[in-house]
This record gives C-alpha cells, sequence and structure tokens, in this order.
C-alpha cells in the first residue's frame, strides 16, 4: 500500500510518498518520493504549496494513488480564519517573544506553577494562549475578523477535507488543552476555562480528533487524491517523528533535529511537575496517548550555522561546498575541540532556563583556524544536547549511558559531521534513523496504522551508529555547563 506524509516545518513543506509492503514475513516502509519546497509566510500560499507538493509527488507513483494521508506541523504556528474559513493573512509562527507580555500577565493572574501543572506547557511567549491575548490586544481588527483558529498541520487538513480538525500532540502545546490525568486517555477537546481567559470560546478551536476516530474523508477535486482518501492529522513534528523512530515505550529517547532540535523520552511515571518546569521542559503525551513524556529543545539548532558563518568565519559569501568541508574536517578530528560555541541565539529554553543568553564563542580568543572554529560550532551544538539529555534523564529517573538515543532530522542523517560529532559527545549510544525526511514519513506511517493499513509496530528503517562517546568529552562537557549556567548567574 502506499501513504503519503507532510511534513509543515518552520523552514521547509516536505511531502514524502511512502510504500508499505511484506518484506521476509515482516512489516517495512520505504520512502519512494520525497519533495519539498519553502514554507511560504502566508497562510494562503503555504496551503497551496502544500497542495502543490502532493500533486508533484502522486504524480510519480505510476497512476497508482495513496490509500491515506497524515500531516505532521511545527507546533504553536497557526492562522486566523474569517468567515469563509480563509486565512487572515501570513502564519504567526512560534516565537518565545511575540507573547512574552501576555504570556507574564497569564502568569501573573493564574500563576506559572498552576498553568503548568494544568497543561504541561510552561507560560510563554510562544504559547499559542498567550499569542491570543496578544492578539486580541494589538490587532483588533484581525482578531474581530476571526471566526476560528488553525494550526499548521490542521490548516493544511481543512484544505484536503473540508474539516477543522487537529491532534492531542499539537492541542498540548498551546497552553489551553489540559494534561490528562495518569492512567487516563487524552482530553478530547480544549479546555473553555483557559480559553475563555482570553476571550475564545471552544467552536473556534479545531475539534480534537483521537487516535481511534481521527480521519476525515478528503473531498473531491485534490489533485494526486481519490475523493474519500482517508486523511489524519498526524500530530506535533518531533513527536510524530520520534514516534516513527519507534520512540514509544518508558525509558525510550528521541533527539529531533531540524530548525530546532527536541529531545524526548517516554516516561514510567510522573516526575514532579514543578522540577520539570523549573528544567524548561514540558510533560505531554506521546503520539499514542498512552504514555506521558517529557520535551525539551533549543530554537537554534539549524540556525545557528548561519551565526557561526557571520559572526565567527566573518565571511558571509562563504560557498556551502566550503563550510560542508570545514564541518567535515572538523567531525574527522575526533576529539574535543580547543573552544566550544553557546549555542543561544534567543535565549535557551532548557535547562537552567534563560531569555538573555547569547550566542558566543568561548573562549572568544579561540584563534583563527577554520577547522577549529567548525568544531567549536559542532562541539557547542551537541554539548548542549548532552546537557538536555543529562537533566531529562534524571528527571525521569533513567540511567542515560543505559540507554540508546535515536536521532532523526535532516543534519543528522547517516555519516553527518553533526551525527559523527554528537556520537563521540554522547554520554550514550545513537541509533540513527535512515529516513531522508523522517517527520513526513513518521506521518505517513502512522495515517496507515491509525486507519488500520499497517501493522501497530511499524516503525522507520535504522542503524547502530558505530561510532561511540569519547570520554575526553566528559571534562569539557563540564566546562560547559559552567560556562552556560556563568552566564545565567
Amino acid at each position: 500500500m502506499l501513504s503519503l506524509g507532510v511534513d509543515v516545518g518552520t523552514t521547509n513543506v516536505k511531502v514524502a510518498l511512502v510504500e508499505i509492503r511484506d518484506e521476509n514475513g515482516e512489516p517495512a516502509a520505504r520512502e519512494l518520493v520525497v519533495a519539498t519546497a519553502p514554507t511560504p509566510a502566508s497562510g494562503t500560499d503555504m496551503v497551496g504549496e502544500v497542495l502543490r507538493l502532493v500533486a508533484e509527488v502522486a504524480e510519480t507513483s505510476d497512476g497508482r494513488r495513496p490509500d491515506c494521508v497524515g500531516v505532521a506541523s511545527m507546533a504553536e504556528t497557526g492562522v486566523p480564519l474569517d468567515h469563509d474559513d480563509h486565512p487572515l493573512g501570513d502564519m504567526i509562527r512560534w516565537d518565545g517573544h511575540r507573547g512574552q507580555t501576555d504570556a507574564a500577565q497569564l502568569s501573573a493572574t493564574y500563576g506559572a506553577a498552576a498553568l503548568f501543572a494544568a497543561t504541561g506547557v510552561r507560560p510563554s511567549g510562544k504559547a499559542p494562549l498567550a499569542v491570543w491575548a496578544q492578539l486580541r490586544r494589538t490587532d483588533s481588527r484581525r482578531w474581530s475578523s476571526m471566526r476560528r483558529w488553525a494550526g499548521a498541520a490542521d490548516l493544511v487538513a481543512l484544505a484536503l477535507t473540508g474539516r477543522l480538525v487537529t491532534d492531542h500532540t499539537l492541542a498540548g502545546r498551546s497552553m489551553a488543552y489540559r494534561l490528562a490525568e495518569p492512567g487516563t486517555g487524552p482530553a478530547d477537546g480544549f479546555d473553555t476555562d483557559l480559553l475563555a481567559a482570553v476571550g475564545l470560546r471552544s467552536e473556534q478551536l479545531p475539534e480534537v480528533r483521537l487516535a481511534a476516530a481521527s480521519a476525515v474523508p478528503s473531498r473531491p477535486g485534490i489533485a494526486g487524491l481519490r475523493p474519500g482518501t482517508p486523511v489524519v492529522v498526524a500530530g506535533h513534528d518531533h513527536q510524530v517523528g520520534a514516534w516513527a523512530a519507534g520512540v514509544r515505550q518508558p525509558a525510550d529517547v528521541a533527539d529531533s533535529i531540524g530548525t530546532a532540535e527536541a529531545v524526548l523520552t517516554v516516561l514510567e511515571r510522573r516526575p514532579d511537575p514543578e522540577a520539570v518546569r523549573e528544567a524548561g521542559m514540558s510533560l505531554v503525551r506521546t503520539v499514542g496517548g498512552a504514555s506521558e513524556a517529557l520535551v525539551a529543545g533549543s530554537s537554534s539548532a539549524g540556525s545557528m550555522l548561519r551565526w557561526w558563518i557571520d559572526q565567527v568565519l566573518r565571511d558571509p559569501e562563504i560557498k556551502p561546498s566550503k563550510v560542508d568541508a570545514l564541518l567535515g574536517a572538523a567531525a574527522d578530528r575526533r576529539g574535543p575541540a580547543r573552544a566550544f560555541v553557546l549555542p543561544y541565539l534567543h535565549g535557551r529554553q532548557s535547562p537552567s532556563p534563560d531569555a538573555a543568553a547569547t550566542a558566543r564563542l568561548i573562549p572568544a580568543s579561540a584563534g583563527d583556524d577554520q577547522v577549529d572554529l567548525a568544531a567549536a560550532l559542532l562541539d557547542g551544538l551537541n554539548l548542549q544536547a548532552r546537557w538536555v539529555l543529562t537533566v531529562q534523564s534524571a528527571l525521569a529517573g533513567y540511567r542515560l549511558r543505559d540507554q540508546l538515543v535515536r536521532v532523526l532530522g535532516s543534519a543528522a542523517r547517516d555519516g553527518s559531521p553533526w551525527l559523527r560529532t554528537k556520537a563521540a559527545v554522547g554520554p550514550a549510544r545513537l541509533q540513527v534513523v535512515l529516513s531522508a525526511e523522517p517527520v513526513a514519513a513518521g506521518a505517513a506511517l502512522l495515517a496507515a496504522q491509525r486507519c488500520g493499513m499497517a501493522d501497530a509496530e511499524l516503525r522507520l528503517p535504522d542503524r547502530l551508529v558505530a561510532d561511540k562517546p569519547l570520554t575526553a568529552y566528559d571534562d569539557v562537557y563540564s566546562d560547559f555547563v559552567e560556562a552556560a549556567e556563568q552566564r545565567s548567574a
């Protein structure tokens, strides 16, 4: 069978056609076609680009049409819709600074700890509840014209089906959706009291479709799809990728790398919520809905490369081929650099949250050898990930060195400089997901599974990374944490 997956990312939209077949008695998945394009700012243009890519990918399938469609997207990003369900302007993208004033007001009114305990989300400027309050306060024209709100994946599903629906993993990032008690299923709708705090009603938000009844038939006239093809909002991109990588049981860990980097650990039991909040992490339900997980990340993982080129190399005209060669040479050194980068373009979310944290080269007088400077970038990015992994595993009650971290994303492809450095920095062994677009492919797998067309255990292929953590990084890691916390102090 064929399943089609869509991933609406911060930087690019990706569409993948995946074949699910029996291979020597075992279910297997193979990406047949992948198409990508930059993510437009406009909600209308974004939908148009997705529909174009869907048609393009479907036309390469020798006349076969997908049996189902899954849509994943970045979280905390959406757009107001008018009374005809047309987007009112550009997508309002996740931005930790956008709704800061309103997040602070919500915290003052309801209590930051109470909001976190209720929703699993730290009050911040990117949380949609704060964004809605900010929109109401500062853009009365757009606010008064808004009939409904659609998240990025929800908007694509609306175009495909005519129904405004979402998944609990996306609703769970809004700070307007209550975290269910352990042992119970996810909530089937947004919280009316939290919505009322910013002047919204539940009918203005998407219907939360839980896994057992998540599919909605596609409407006629969608190029590349048969009318009635089941469409599923698969969920939050990092969570969908983690699920597709097989991160589904307690103690499973994923490191998902794109424009942002997110680390996810599936929990056996819920840790102290206040300790999770103070660490800058979130409590979520996994894609399957039965287990809870910790999620934490860095908002400037992929975008650090541009800062490094401009501010450290001081060469904005450098060719991509030379950058690739520098990163490759840096990874080949197989040991710590003499310097590292603190990778904080927009503050630090976790651990030890610090909105004022900045990107810096430590020490600033590191010299001008370009390979050394490339190594400093790779080391800094992966030392930050090690810090998140270490704190997260401690909160979860697991010993990180005994775990296997599944790594996925465009920057961490098999054999890439980022992956090789990550393996050396440690402290855990890595399993790399062998997929060009793991979130889009994961959305396709999840749609097939939810529609009863694929084995529940099916996951994307992976490979154990041969490189092992180097003990030489243990002291460098301590220096990194000390430098980062000094900035916080």
